[in-house]
């Protein structure tokens, strides 16, 4: 059996140019593509493509969007590409899949899949969660793109447990994993750290949904890395406050074990914002959990969402100005999205607030699909555009990051700075605000739809 798994977040400019040649070289029978929300369409338009260099290649979608949206891709145009669509969990069905195309096991009899039959899909039923002690390392010798990067340091990812049980309504996570919380041994996150560092990883992504929601088993895992000698590596990792929040000795061990930058998942300032999302007051653990991590020295992304349904700009200003003076090292803000399935989505529809229903392009937390009861999506879009650029941390040095990136610290006062600043100025000479606004989205457009002009 000829077959590779191709997971969609390329964004290379020869894109096609790599993938025919995949093709070309590897012959395979079966293509595999994984797809969030926003990349669905992309994904699609591949399968598309994939179809027109070789009829005969098998197509098969799966992740979130996948999962959640199955009964709207079968039922649509949107599943004309596609043969296969993988429903949950891929490891498992992704291998029956290929027993099946050899003929040894009937399509009927694999849970979590949707199939092709008598020209439409038919939907089996779904597969019981994976135990993870079974899953086998992932095969990285066996890539076909390698040179994932960051830093200029390669860059893995390893997950050392899936899901969470939070009731957070923005998020889509119980659909795919219901709510629980797996976990591997670490004597198996240890072999997939040794093996992704065989293979040249220097930096590692935790890709776990929720590392912190055992802050003991957490704290646990650090000690291992240090045990294990693998605390030269260094890590990304995402953690809720109320996690960190917990134990100033967990973050102390976090950067004992190497992490060096946490996405932490503020979301918002405003208690009402939280009351919203089903995220209670948290305010002041997230004060707690930003000393804990700068006081570590790691690099805090601050998680922001905007753009709830009572935000006017005085509540959107109030959250840049909270990450501004909290010194957080990089703004991960994010417009509100109304992703499918999700509590939050049926909420903002009721109250006549959502504005994009159905282009998932745009659902990737830049663009504004929503509108509050006082901003349109475009003043939202603006706002966030506004105070992004005025609090830029492109032009701030935090000790955090002067203490992890001296080097590029010097770069960015010396160079990169007057640079940008000296271009900007000159850039805004003659122009109003909401000119150099439209300009630069005419250019996030563009790439928003980059497919479309290959």
């Amino acid at each position: 059996m000829r077959w590779c798994l191709l997971i969609w977040y390329l964004k290379e400019k020869n894109l096609l140019l790599s993938l025919k040649k995949a093709i070309e070289d590897y012959q395979p029978d079966i293509i595999g593509l994984s797809a969030m929300t926003f990349q669905f369409d992309t994904a699609r338009k591949i399968a598309a493509y994939i179809k027109t260099l070789q009829k005969d290649i098998k197509v098969a979608i799966g992740g979130y969007h996948a999962t959640l949206m199955y009964e709207e891709i079968a039922s649509s145009d949107d599943g004309n590409s596609f043969d296969y669509i993988v429903r949950g969990e891929g490891e498992e069905t992704f291998r029956d899949i290929l027993d099946a195309i050899e003929g040894n096991l009937a399509w009927k009899d694999i849970p979590g899949l949707t199939y092709r039959h008598n020209g439409g899909f038919l939907h089996n039923a779904p597969r019981p969660l994976e135990n993870l002690d079974t899953l086998q390392l992932p095969r990285r010798d066996a890539r076909i793109w390698n040179g994932y990067l960051f830093s200029g340091k390669r860059l893995d990812m390893v997950e050392t447990s899936r899901g969470c049980t939070m009731t957070c309504n923005f998020c889509s996570m119980n659909r795919m994993y219901g709510r629980t919380f797996r976990t591997y041994s670490f004597e198996r996150v240890m072999q997939d750290l040794a093996n992704a560092k065989k293979n040249g990883a220097r930096y590692i992504t935790f890709s776990d949904d929720n590392i912190t929601l055992n802050v003991k088993r957490f704290e646990s895992l650090c000690d291992a890395i240090v045990a294990a000698g693998h605390n030269d590596l260094r890590y990304i990792v995402q953690a809720s406050t109320a996690g960190i929040a917990s134990s100033p000795i967990l973050a102390r061990k976090m950067a004992l074990a190497g992490i060096q930058i946490v996405f932490l998942g503020i979301e918002n300032v405003s208690e009402r914002n939280l009351k919203l999302m089903n995220k209670g007051n948290m305010l002041e653990k997230t004060k707690l959990a930003i000393e804990y991590l700068h006081n570590n020295n790691m690099l805090i992304v601050g998680g922001m969402i905007i753009g709830h349904a009572d935000d006017k700009e005085e509540d959107i200003a109030q959250n840049y100005e909270f990450f501004d003076k909290a010194n957080i090292d990089f703004f991960g803000e994010q417009i509100i999205t109304p992703y499918p399935k999700t509590g939050m989505r049926d909420i903002l529809i009721k109250e006549g607030l959502v504005t994009n229903t159905t282009d998932y392009r745009k659902y990737n937390g830049f663009w504004a699909n929503v509108k509050t009861k006082y901003l349109s999506s475009e003043d939202l879009q603006f706002l966030r555009w506004k105070y992004k650029r005025k609090y830029s941390t492109f032009f701030k040095t935090t000790p955090a990051f002067k203490a992890n990136f001296a080097m590029v610290n010097l770069l960015r006062i010396f160079v990169l700075r007057p640079y940008y600043r000296i271009k900007n100025r000159i850039a805004s000479i003659g122009k109003k605000e909401r000119d150099i606004f439209d300009k630069d989205m005419e250019k996030f457009a563009e790439m928003n739809n980059f497919f479309d002009h290959k």
